[in-house]
This record gives structure tokens, sequence and C-alpha cells, in this order.
């Protein structure tokens, strides 16, 4: 999956240490360097590395992580986790969204001592506890895009090599001010899974159903 024609950010990252009031893995600084603030198949958002809100309409790294002053996803979420910034909170590096651009999950990182690169990733989706993989973001990234043929299409969030793509904030604006859609080649991908998982979960169905009719004459076109 190759980054943009534009490039990455040009980060000032003492400014956002500064800011943040940490040091970021170095595997996020890097991702951000080369590839930037965007999004991968319009379900997985590369943060931009600040406190504050970013001109892109993305959350940032601060406004995505759960502070005193941020508990409301507690409610539903059930967390355990301390509040950001006690030892061993969470902060955030990707956000996830449905189809219909709704808060979806989050990719955090547990801030477990003064080394970041040896901090873990805790996943959170809704309807789903956390899960904590000893793995960076770019790690867990590489494992979505790589092995996302695996993943069941209800909880598709990338669609893996050689299909995804990652489209930088400034591109997904400047097309959609053309009036493209950044996001159309999505389509005839979800349309084949979508078949795929109707067919696995259609076995042992009568062929006379209307589900099975619907499929087959979707296969004889």
């Amino acid at each position: 999956m190759p980054p943009g024609q534009e490039g990455g950010e040009q980060v000032d990252w003492l400014a956002v240490e500064r800011d943040l009031g940490c040091r970021l893995p170095a595997d996020f600084r890097a991702l951000v360097t080369v590839y930037g603030v965007g999004t991968i198949d319009e379900r997985v958002m590369v943060l931009p590395p600040r406190s504050t809100a970013h001109e892109s309409g993305i959350p940032s790294v601060g406004q995505m992580t759960p502070s005193a002053e941020k508990t409301a996803w507690l409610e539903h979420t059930k967390s355990t986790y301390p509040l950001w910034p006690a030892p061993g909170s969470l902060l955030c590096g990707l956000r996830m969204v449905d189809g219909n651009g709704d808060l979806w999950g989050a990719v955090y990182w547990r801030t477990t001592g003064p080394e970041p690169d040896r901090w873990p990733v805790v996943v959170w989706e809704r309807y789903r506890p956390f899960v904590e993989f000893e793995l960076n973001v770019t790690g867990l990234l590489v494992t979505w895009l790589s092995e996302a043929a695996d993943i069941d299409f209800d909880q598709r969030m990338v669609f893996g090599a050689p299909h995804s793509r990652f489209i930088h904030w400034r591109t997904e604006r400047a097309m959609r001010e053309r009036g493209v859609d950044p996001w159309e080649y999505l389509e005839p991908l979800y349309l084949e899974a979508n078949e795929e998982w109707e067919e696995r979960n259609l076995v042992g169905v009568p062929r006379t159903s209307a589900a099975a009719r619907e499929i087959e004459s979707k296969t004889a076109r």
C-alpha cells in the first residue's frame, strides 16, 4: 500500500512532545512522516499527532485519548484502564469508523513505562472487549493489510493487498471538491465480499429460498 504522491507531514516532533507531554513511538512517527494524516479504505484513520483540532477534521491524538475531560466513552466500553496521563493509561493513534462515518473503534498505546517503543497496542471495537497485542501500530496495520481475507465480512476494516489504499486528507478533500468519490473503488470489493459471505453462510439452506435464488441470479450474471 504505497503512500500518496503528496507524501507525509512535516512535523516538529519536539513540539509534539511538548504539546502531548510524551514522546510518540518511532514507528508511528515514521508512519506520519511517510504517509501523513489520512485514511485507509474509508475505515482506519491515522490521527494528527497533536492535542488540539486539526484542519483535516480528523480527530487528533489528544482529542481521541480518554482523559478526565473525556469520559463518556467509559459508560459503554466498561474500561478498567486509568485515564490519561496516569501510568498505564491509553493514548490513541488510530481511529476506526463504520460505513456511516461513526466511531467504530480505536487503536491505543498502553503507556507502560518511559519507553514508547515498548508500549503494547490495545484495540477497542464497538460491542467487543479491549484486546491487547504485543505489536506496534505499524505491525498491527501490516497484519490487517496482509491478513484481511481472514476477517469476517461484518467486521472487515480493510481489504488488504492489493486492494487497500491510503488517501491523504488533502487528496481526499481535493477529490471531493471536484465531485469525485475517493472511495468509489471500494464498492465492487464490498459487493464481492458480501456475495462470498452469503454463499458461505447459506450452506445447507434449501436452494428454493429467496436468498439462494438471489445468489444464483448474481452468479449467472
